[in-house]
This record gives structure tokens, C-alpha cells and sequence, in this order.
């Protein structure tokens, strides 16, 4: 299995891109760049361009898939965009694998939040038929499955958590990505013989993701520059989104440990600190220092609250999960896995853990010590999770196609 790391202009080897588009600013809306090169290169001029981004959680609000924002449509978004990415993942393999990628048989299989309806469904195939990457829908070349299901079928191939479960055990996916955060509940099923699985309900979304994560942070270092007006210089703008990257680093390596820690981000001389009277006693030389503490209370566990809450809306349903899987980029932190395991009532506690940032923790609902969760796993790979469950599935289910039309 060949995971795609490399991306144009993107310095660090990661599985995922950007969504985010470059159009100029002519009357043609001329498409002028994609993923983290669009970041970088509307980063570097403004001028005469129109920066789009996270445009997918448009796809979850039906009134807001017509018209974007500078005369832009969802759907060219859309089309310029995965036409753009498939070209780039062709040359990956034709350089990996040393032959021409258009010269092999390709099946494809994509991935899609269980909530989207039909209709968005059908929309978003559209795309890909008008990007040139399959001819028709359905495609006998191309197999569709919720993000949910190849999260579960990556779990049962390579966890081995998975393998101590048995039949009609029931265990939640938890795949925490950029913006959204998804909860979903299956049993285990093996009364044909084979280690099957089937869902138990729909999933339960929200806002808390790692992106969350980056508004939190952003919103702290914006309340310590009280008294800078960013805007009023060019070069200061451009110096806070440098100084935000910094987070990117702690927000990965973020851990129990670093609760007692002292974390420090780089501040560019653009950015004019020093002009701040009186002088913040948070900086240290060109540096801002953050105690762990404080990224806990306002950046991550705001974020670990809702991820909570929505363990809790299932568990209300489905009482007893016999093992809570992470998946995505922010299921893949450390503090997460860290924190859940604290919070839920697990089979070595049952009871009721302490409140966090006003929230009651799982276990307080009803008050039930029926509650419990057995296990919770953070997968390896964990930000791989989706993808590579949806390679295995397709693999095995190319034939079932228009599954996720029936």
C-alpha cells in the first residue's frame, strides 16, 4: 500500500492537503492553484487572487452549495480541485512504482460522511465525472463508502484491539479530522464465519476538530496582542499567520506531560511586540512562552469537551462499548487518548470523574454505572486510518460499487 505524503510546496512529509483553491481575480475566475501551494503562494502576493478554503463543510448545509463568495460555484470548486489532486497522485505512482499510473487499470474508492444526503452524494460524484476521473456514475471502476465504515475496516484489519472482541460486541469509531469530529456505533457480526461488522447509528458530528484547535489558539494569541492593531500594517498580518504556524509542532506533540510544561513560539519581527506598553511579561527575548496549563484551559480542552459530549450522546444510546477507536488527525494527539481515558467511565473506574470546563463527564448521564467503556484505542496511523480502510474495502468490494446508493 502506497500512502501519498508528498505534496506540491508543502515542506513536511503529511497525509493530508489543504482543502483550499487560488483563482485570480480576471472575469474568468482563472483556477490557479490547490493545496498547501495555493496557501503558500496567496500568502506570499494577494493581490490580484481570491483564496478559498474548507469550501467540503459547505456540502453539509444544502443552502449554501450555489454561489460562493467572488462569483465562485461550489461544484468548479470542487471539479478544479480533484482534478488537480488526481493529476498530482498519478504522478506520485508513476514515480513509485517506475510505470506510467494512466497505463494501469485504477479502481477508485472514495469516502463520504454518513450524513450527506443523496443528493449531495450525487453532487460530489458530478465532480469527479467533470474532472475527468471517471466517465459516468455509477462507475464500475469506482466504489463509495462512508468515512465511517473504512475507519471500522482498518480497525478490524490492523488493530489487534479488534481481534479480542467477540461477536455482538459493540465499539465506536471516533474519527476526529480537521474541522469535524464523527461518532459512530457498530456490533460485531460473526455469524457467517468471517469477522464482519454492521452500524448500529448514524453519526454524531460536530465542530471539534484540529482546526478548532488552531481558532482556539489563534484567539489566545490575539487576546495577548490586545492593544496591536494587526491591521494596520501589511507586514504584521503576514507576521501573525507565521507566528500561528508555530502551534503546529505543540499541537501534535501536545501530551500529558506538557500540562506542566512552558511552551514557546517564535515572533517575527514584523509582528512589532515590543511596542506593547507595558511590556508583556509573557515575552521571553523574541519568543511568546505559554504554560501547558493555559493551551490546556483554553485551546485543547474546550475541543476534548465536545468530542466528550458526543461519546456521551451514543453512550446513552448503546451503554456498554467494549473498545472506542481514534482515528483522524486529531484522534492520532496524545492529550485526546490521554483525556478520554480519564473521563470515561472505564472498566478500571466506573465511577464518576471529575467535571471539566463545566461539562459533566460521560459517566453523569443519568447517572448510570451501566455506563462504560472498556477500551480506548488510539490507532496507529490514526490520521491514516480512513484512507487506507477505504483501500482495503475497495480491494475487496470493487464489485459493490453503488453501495452507498442503496
Amino acid at each position: 500500500m502506497i500512502d501519498i505524503v508528498k505534496w506540491p510546496k508543502h515542506l513536511n512529509a503529511y497525509s493530508k492537503v489543504p482543502t483550499a483553491s487560488l483563482y485570480k481575480t480576471d472575469k474568468e475566475r482563472t483556477f490557479e492553484d490547490w493545496g498547501a501551494s495555493a496557501l503558500a503562494t496567496y500568502k506570499r502576493s494577494k493581490s490580484d487572487r481570491h483564496l478559498v478554503q474548507d469550501y467540503k463543510i459547505l456540502l453539509f448545509d444544502q443552502g449554501a452549495r450555489g454561489q460562493l463568495q467572488h462569483g465562485l460555484h461550489l461544484t468548479d470548486v470542487f471539479t478544479h480541485y480533484l482534478r488537480s489532486i488526481h493529476r498530482h497522485l498519478l504522478e506520485e505512482i508513476s514515480k513509485s512504482q517506475n510505470v506510467a499510473a494512466e497505463s494501469v487499470p485504477i479502481h477508485y474508492c472514495i469516502t463520504i460522511p454518513q450524513s450527506w444526503t443523496l443528493p449531495t452524494r450525487e453532487l460530489i460524484l458530478r465532480c469527479y465525472v467533470e474532472a475527468g476521473i471517471i466517465i459516468q456514475t455509477p462507475a464500475v471502476n469506482m466504489t463509495v463508502i462512508t468515512e465511517a465504515e473504512a475507519a471500522a475496516t482498518y480497525c478490524r484489519e490492523h488493530c489487534a484491539e479488534f481481534e479480542t472482541l467477540e461477536d455482538k460486541d459493540t465499539f465506536m469509531v471516533c474519527d476526529a479530522g480537521g474541522l469535524t469530529t464523527h461518532v459512530t456505533v457498530f456490533q460485531v457480526d460473526d455469524s457467517l464465519g468471517v469477522r464482519q461488522f454492521m452500524r448500529l447509528s448514524s453519526s454524531h458530528a460536530e465542530n471539534c476538530g484540529a482546526v478548532i484547535l488552531d481558532r482556539n489558539f489563534k484567539e489566545l494569541v490575539l487576546q495577548r496582542l490586545t492593544g496591536l492593531d494587526i491591521d494596520a500594517r501589511p507586514q504584521r498580518q503576514k507576521a501573525l499567520e507565521t507566528l500561528l504556524e508555530g502551534f503546529t509542532d505543540i499541537k501534535y506533540q501536545f501530551d500529558a506531560s506538557s500540562v506542566d510544561e512552558i511552551k514557546h513560539v517564535a515572533i517575527p519581527l514584523g509582528l512589532d511586540v515590543k511596542e506593547l506598553d507595558p511590556t508583556p511579561a509573557w515575552l521571553e527575548d523574541e519568543y511568546m512562552s505559554i504554560s501547558g496549563q493555559e493551551l490546556c484551559d483554553k485551546v485543547f480542552d474546550p475541543v476534548v469537551a465536545k468530542v466528550q459530549g458526543l461519546i456521551e450522546e451514543q453512550l446513552k444510546l448503546h451503554p456498554v462499548c467494549a473498545g472506542l477507536f481514534l482515528v483522524g488527525g486529531f484522534g492520532s494527539s496524545k492529550y485526546l487518548s490521554h483525556k478520554l481515558k480519564i473521563l470515561l467511565p472505564t472498566a478500571a473506574d466506573n465511577s464518576r470523574p471529575p467535571s471539566m470546563n463545566g461539562r459533566h463527564s460521560i459517566s453523569t448521564a443519568g447517572g448510570s454505572p451501566d455506563m462504560l467503556v472498556k477500551n480506548v484505542i488510539m490507532v496507529q496511523k490514526a490520521e491514516l486510518a480512513v484512507a487506507r480502510g477505504a483501500v482495503i474495502y475497495g480491494l475487496k468490494s470493487a464489485s459493490q460499487h453503488n453501495k452507498a446508493f442503496q
